[in-house]
């Protein structure tokens, strides 16, 4: 064999490993090619699969304490708590007695009263925190916890009463609207009850709400039954 065929055979044969290299590179290109969509198809499946940010709860807030501390209403899980805005100049006032006889017969149960004073309805709770706490704590013998006086409504609201009043899933109403309004949060720590001024703590509305709320049947009030904000000519 001359020296020129080995040197054709050669060449045929070097052509020949490229065409089969080239044909195996492109079968591969394919196989790349469908691989990145299906990383990419994975974080976005990740990212798809996460769980929902958990919704707030009560226990997620706190409230001024009287002694410049924040109260964190994580304290009283499992509890189920009344909050009630007190102003002591507001004709609901009267409502005090039987609030405090309210918190001494349902606390063997599970209930915590919590008072909020404020200013903000008829300026019915002027003072100092010190004059406010004598009042309530030291003459009064108030048996459930009295935290600071606060904002409840306007730019200035504490936190927890923005929850309280328009956090999803609260009961009807908005702000609230004047003095001695109470909102029930169950022991899970969503608020599940609102009651205006006018249902007094020893009513039979409050104690009915109450009695469900603890036996676990408790449905909300009927849209007929929801009160509205007090009118204009409203008492302090």
């Amino acid at each position: 064999m001359s020296m020129r065929n080995i040197w054709f055979g050669c060449a045929l044969g070097l052509a020949g490993l490229q065409i089969a290299v080239a044909q195996e590179k492109a079968r591969e290109k394919p196989k790349s090619a469908e691989a990145a969509p299906e990383r990419g198809g994975g974080r976005g499946a990740r990212r798809a699969e996460k769980p929902d940010k958990p919704e707030k709860t009560a226990y997620d807030y706190e409230l001024p304490g009287a002694d410049g501390k924040g109260v964190p209403l994580a304290s009283y899980k499992g509890k189920v708590i009344l909050v009630v805005n007190l102003a002591r100049n507001s004709s609901y006032n009267d409502q005090l007695p039987a609030l405090t006889k309210l918190s001494e017969k349902y606390q063997g149960k599970g209930l915590v009263v919590i008072g909020v004073p404020s200013n903000d309805f008829g300026a019915a709770e002027p003072g100092t925190d010190a004059e406010i706490q004598k009042v309530y704590k030291t003459d009064g013998k108030v048996p459930f916890p009295v935290m600071a006086r606060s904002l409840l409504t306007g730019d200035e609201a504490i936190p927890f009463y923005g929850y309280l009043t328009k956090g999803k899933g609260t009961p009807p109403g908005g702000n609230v609207h004047w003095n001695y309004t109470k909102l029930l949060i169950d022991k899970s720590g969503k608020v599940i009850a609102r009651l205006e001024p006018d249902v007094a703590p020893d009513s039979p509305e409050m104690l009915s709400t109450l009695d469900q709320i603890f036996s676990g049947t408790y449905k909300g009030k009927p849209k007929e039954e929801q009160t509205g904000p007090p009118s204009d000519d409203a008492q302090i």
